[in-house]
């Protein structure tokens, strides 16, 4: 089972029922522009993007660059993105319809808009009640496209409003990702469920001692998923490496001990990864080493160097040299490319790079942090994330980028900022998510302390 099946049974889902009619019948350029599926993979644009591969499962994040595609804009082009609320509210409406076909139907257009547009701003104070929509649907879903519409409908959620999500709601929605993630008997759900966990703690997550929290949880899922003995799932296993990276940028900036600490015990599952039959796979886990390399070497002033540095950088060095003729020019191209990086990145510091284009614009992204964080975000957003990149003030302080969005013809606008993550701008914003997270945290802190009390 490759990563990509997931994606690929949702992208059919969106296909069939995401559509969303738009005023006057045609979308606006505006729309047009802006508008991907979920998570069609990046164009590879190298010049061995021409290879297939045999199990289309090479993790867009070894590309130099990602490019949002005619592929991916064709697919979303029935959200208007200056008229889709009474689009949304019936899309929601739909979703506790009787017939499958209505509810599945409902939460396709219902996240083709949540991908597209940024709503957090004109729904501000009435989300909460589309988010139970969503919960209910991916709890009481009869049927595998209704639970993965559901739960990329959760994870979009938390996109747009989970900033300011109250921590009661973020609890709720956490334990039923992880219940739907631990216990669900559709392998792509699991999938979806991790997914959705991972963006769900990163943004709504009380501190960093939530991510460790979810993290040991993942950790868990892991060594489930990967145990000698059971039967492999490289997109649960992939997903799972994926979601533990994510978390694992917000605990090894705040707290880069306790990141050592939760890296040291899953060393073995990653150094396993790294010969799993899925190039997802073996990237997803060659990139969380470098990202804790990285990460620790900054927190201590001086190069890290892992108890087991020596068997890792061989393992590498032989995965990058493996000749693998089942896979096809694309995915041996994608691997040696990514663990070349990796390797270079250990061994000698160097920075990573990966650019993201679209619409003739470039942002390059050179650290280890933001690269893993936005592969999640792409994932999730598929190319809508240029919509988020331009009007959801999430995704700028994440990523410490900001754009003109004022001008006329955005699509076209060659403008850009991209704030250095050693600027004071990017310091300030790293700051003020820390300060989120804490004030969410003391919040959960007071209610438990009440319910303590009044019981």
């Amino acid at each position: 089972m490759s990563g990509s099946s997931t994606n690929e049974l949702l992208r059919a889902a969106l296909n069939g029922g995401g559509r969303v009619p738009s005023s006057g019948g045609r979308s606006s350029k505006r729309a047009s522009r802006r508008a991907t599926p979920k998570s069609g993979r990046s164009r590879d644009v190298s010049d061995d993007e021409q290879g297939g591969g045999a199990d289309d499962c090479a993790s867009v994040a070894s590309d130099d660059t990602w490019e949002i595609n005619g592929a991916e804009e064709e697919e979303g082009e029935g959200v208007d993105a200056d008229a889709w609320e009474d689009a949304l509210a019936a899309a929601l409406d739909a979703a506790g319809e009787r017939r499958a076909a209505a509810r599945e139907r409902g939460l396709a257009q219902a996240a083709n808009i949540l991908a597209h547009v940024f709503v957090g701003e004109r729904l501000a104070g009435r989300g909460l009640a589309s988010l139970d929509v969503l919960k209910r649907s991916a709890r009481g879903a009869r049927s595998e496209t209704e639970g993965l519409l559901a739960l990329r409908g959760v994870a979009l959620w938390f996109v747009a409003f989970g900033v300011d999500a109250p921590p009661a709601e973020y609890a709720a929605a956490a334990a039923m990702l992880r219940e739907l993630a631990r216990d669900h008997a559709s392998p792509h759900v699991r999938v979806m469920a991790l997914r959705a966990l991972g963006v769900a703690s990163f943004v709504a997550g009380g501190d960093s001692a939530d991510a460790a929290d979810v993290m040991q949880f993942v950790a868990e899922r892991l060594a489930v998923s990967s145990a000698p003995g059971e039967l492999p799932s490289d997109a649960i296993v992939g997903q799972a490496l994926e979601t533990y990276g994510l978390l694992m940028t917000v605990v090894a900036e705040a707290r880069p001990r306790e990141a050592e600490r939760l890296f040291d015990s899953v060393f073995d599952i990653h150094l396993r990864a790294l010969a799993a039959d899925c190039v997802e796979v073996r990237v997803a886990a060659a990139q969380n080493f470098a990202l804790v390399h990285a990460e620790l070497s900054r927190s201590q002033g001086r190069s890290f160097e892992f108890d087991r540095q020596e068997e890792l950088l061989a393992t590498l060095l032989a995965v990058r040299q493996q000749s693998i003729k089942r896979l096809g020019k694309r995915d041996t191209h994608t691997q040696r490319l990514a663990i070349r990086r990796v390797l270079q990145s250990i061994e000698s510091g160097a920075a990573p790079e990966l650019r993201l284009a679209f619409h003739g614009r470039y942002v390059t992204f050179s650290d280890w942090p933001r690269i893993i964080r936005l592969h999640a975000f792409r994932s999730t957003l598929g190319g809508g994330i240029n919509a988020h990149f331009a009007d959801n003030p999430l995704l700028q302080q994440v990523f410490n980028v900001e754009f003109d969005s004022a001008a006329n013809d955005y699509a076209n606008n060659e403008a850009r900022q991209v704030v250095s993550p050693s600027s004071s701008l990017a310091k300030a914003r790293s700051v003020d998510m820390r300060k989120r997270r804490e004030a969410r945290n003391s919040a959960r802190r007071f209610q438990d302390g009440a319910a303590d009390l009044s019981d």
